[in-house]
């Protein structure tokens, strides 16, 4: 659940809905039933003529289903007989698995039979994502036909312009009494509308609104007193590729879900495998342990599984499609979790690589995906996102993600077989990301419908001036320059275990170099901290950005710089109480309820904790973890969203941290900051050459143990349990191996 919507997904479908389970596009706010960038339903309502339906309670701990349970208001039947309030209930089990599954259960209190005229109203407009969001206006849209009842299947379809057809189809159990087709009234005569492209141009177009016939699916129900009485349906979704499509539109034959029952014992099954396949962690300390629940929880809410693997998604309802950028960053943040999440992203990633020059989709061979679209306006090529490459920072991180996954688990093997994906990611890099060539990867969008800004901070204004002016492109982004030094240095090893010495030392040199030129050039002495980035003019763009952190992660600064920028990155107008706020409050563009302007994000906080670790700033680690933590800990279900807005904390009034009202949640980078903050905690780090993991543990918010079991590292596995007591840290350790515990320079090393 998440504030008044309620959120479940498995796989590539996800419902979101309102607190009572009903759906209604009407409400603008992306409610809807979702497969592949198309709403597939646009109105599920339940209703009953003889009394309204009441929410008592909405339960969804678990995120792939929610009960709902519902009463009677108080009414006069219409044989004039009082039906008191409270008096039937009425319960909605609802899950996804192949489809969307719902119980409808009856129970009559009441001492008499109630007849109730139960309604089930249905409509789909199948809309494409982009026009959900307001992204794209449509000037012209498919056909969508009149719904049809065949036998005990409802049938709304929709044969797109791209000749696809899109079916959604309700099977009930019992048939429904009768249906009841209300054909929408006489569109209004279409205006233009200035749109927000996705460019952040406004772009004024004529828009035709699309209005789906509404199905109402009517059943005759007696509710004997003290019987329960249900009504089952599966709603399944179905794309038929423009060659098969059925022609008219109507019913045909489809394949039969599973029972209820069945599929429901079937999504239990895959949930529990999950949990098996990863790390199990806990705490003595219970609302951490919910939060950390929750983070896996909605990973897996978030996880595809296709061909090539796991894949997380980016968030719902946005963005529950692969991205490179976000994918790769939740997969290096759940390494300790479960490394089968990198492994599945950077093969998805590597089959979807660039291979060759297109400036509609902005790609370039060797670049990793900013995000991919299956949508009717992607397939139409009416927006440039099926897929689209427009993110400078992909394939970089793409080659930290794999070096790291090798860290982790020695998987050499796997690392091969990606060789030729890891010399075209460089080559990018050195030949395409370098527009100019003075040694920087910078952006400059080629597509007419692309994004401005190619970073993670991509909205319009992210990066300005301080004057407001947006900053013209091309633009070299100081994180940008440290993910390519901490990807050339990760290629340098991989190189170095292939036998290339002379590439491996090549690629480090050019490393040096980089950092070299960066400190000359980024470095801003008057604010003693670096630049957001240089502009086209390659002057410095001198904004106290959050952006700096990410340095400290790559291992890009040098070390007494790196004492200045923790310094900065710790003082009150950055570390707000609830974290690192991603804009200085005293810069004249800072606004904490902005969505890269002065807002706290849980990912880019973990990333610069990590970074914090590595530079050895163990204090620093601790408290900003902590504050981080903490946030989560105040968010309903225990659930960090994408992003929170950045207000001082409020000690003295106990203030709590403040919604960004659209704020994807579930967020795959924000659930993944909890296990990178966690391992940054523990200063838990592999050490490949001397096959040990490292531990140097910090515990705050007076947790006392934490346990590990079942991580995988370096081909083993290993439980852990680290207790604080009076003072010490104390680590019992078991696995595969019996390892032993090692004490060194203040670490402790565990042989595996």
């Amino acid at each position: 659940m998440n504030g008044q919507h309620i959120v479940i997904k498995e796989n590539e479908a996800f419902l979101v809905c309102d607190r009572e389970g009903n759906v209604s596009a009407a409400m603008a706010d992306g409610q809807g039933l979702y497969y592949r960038d198309t709403r597939f339903l646009s109105l599920y309502q339940l209703t009953i003529d003889e009394f309204a339906p009441v929410l008592l309670s909405a339960a969804g701990e678990l995120n792939f289903m929610t009960t709902l349970q519902l009463a009677n208001a108080a009414a006069v039947l219409p044989n004039g007989q009082a039906l008191p309030a409270r008096s039937i209930s009425i319960r909605r089990n609802r899950f996804l698995f192949d489809g969307l599954h719902e119980r409808i259960g009856f129970f009559n209190y009441n001492p008499f039979p109630v007849r109730a005229t139960v309604r089930l109203c249905f409509a789909s407009d199948f809309r494409d994502m982009f026009d959900v969001r307001g992204y794209a206006v449509r000037q012209r849209h498919g056909t969508i036909a009149t719904p049809l009842l065949c036998d005990t299947e409802l049938w709304l379809a929709y044969r797109g312009l791209d000749g696809v057809e899109r079916r959604t189809v309700v099977r009930f159990e019992p048939a429904p009494t009768r249906l009841e087709v209300v054909e929408p009234t006489p569109a209004v005569q279409p205006s233009p509308r200035a749109v927000e492209g996705i460019s952040g141009h406004g772009d004024p177009r004529v828009e035709v609104p699309i209005q789906p016939p509404v199905a109402h699916a009517v059943f005759e129900l007696e509710l004997p007193p003290k019987v329960p009485i249900s009504l089952t349906l599966s709603i399944g979704v179905q794309i038929v590729p423009a060659a098969a499509a059925a022609a008219p539109l109507g019913c045909s034959a489809t394949s039969t879900p599973p029972p209820l029952d069945e599929a429901y014992r079937a999504i239990r099954a895959s949930y529990r495998q999950w949990d098996a396949e990863c790390t199990e962690i806990s705490t003595d300390h219970e609302t951490l342990n919910h939060l950390l629940r929750q983070s896996q929880g909605d990973l897996r809410l978030l996880m595809n599984r296709l061909p090539t693997g796991l894949l997380p998604t980016a968030g719902i309802p946005w963005f529950s499609v692969p991205f490179g950028r976000d994918s790769l960053i939740t997969a290096y943040q759940t390494l300790m979790l479960n490394p089968d999440i990198a492994r599945g992203t950077l093969l998805f990633l590597a089959e979807h690589q660039g291979r060759e020059v297109n400036d509609w989709r902005d790609e370039e061979p060797g670049k990793i995906l900013h995000e991919i679209r299956m949508g009717e306006l992607a397939t139409r090529g009416e927006v440039p996102f099926g897929p689209y490459y427009g993110s400078v920072d992909a394939t970089p991180l793409f080659l930290i993600v794999l070096g790291e996954l090798v860290r982790w688990t020695g998987d050499w093997a796997f690392a091969t077989r990606l060789r030729p994906h890891v010399e075209a990611a460089l080559h990018w890099i050195d030949r395409y990301g370098d527009l100019d060539g003075d040694g920087y990867v910078e952006y400059r969008t080629r597509s007419t419908h692309g994004i401005r800004n190619q970073g993670w901070k991509d909205s319009p204004d992210a990066v300005s001036y301080r004057d407001g002016r947006p900053v013209e492109p091309p633009v070299a982004l100081c994180e940008v320059q440290g993910y390519v030094y901490a990807a050339k240095q990760a290629a340098a090893a991989l190189f170095e275990h292939w036998g290339d010495l002379d590439r491996a030392a090549a690629l480090r040199a050019e490393a040096e170099e980089l950092r070299e030129r960066f400190e000359r050039d980024f470095w801003v002495e008057s604010e003693g901290y670096y630049a957001q980035a240089l502009d086209a003019s390659k002057q410095p763009v001198p904004a106290v950005t959050s952006n700096v952190g990410h340095l400290l992660w790559c291992g890009l600064i040098e070390q007494q710089r790196a004492a200045r920028v923790v310094q900065r990155l710790l003082a009150p107008d950055m570390l707000c109480g609830w974290g690192i706020r991603t804009l200085s409050s005293h810069e004249p563009t800072f606004n904490p309820m902005s969505y890269h302007n002065g807002s706290v994000w849980p990912h880019d906080n973990a990333l610069i904790v990590a970074g914090l670790r590595r530079y050895g700033f163990a204090d620093a680690v601790e408290t900003v973890a902590a504050q981080v933590i903490e946030a989560g800990l105040r968010f309903p279900q225990y659930r960090l969203p994408e992003l929170y807005c950045g207000f001082t904390r409020d000690r003295h009034y106990h203030s709590l941290p403040a919604d960004y009202p659209v704020s994807c949640r579930p967020q795959a980078w924000a659930a993944g900051a909890v296990f990178l903050l966690l391992q940054a905690l523990l200063g838990l780090e592999p050490d490949p050459a001397h096959r040990r993991l490292l531990l140097r543990p910090r515990l705050p918010l007076d947790i006392a143990l934490v346990r590990l079991r079942r991580l995988e590292v370096l081909g083993g596995r290993v439980d852990l349990h680290i207790r604080a007591q009076q003072g010490r840290i104390y680590i019992e350790v078991e696995g595969d191996s019996a390892p032993q515990v090692l004490v060194e320079r203040g670490q402790v090393g565990i042989e595996v």
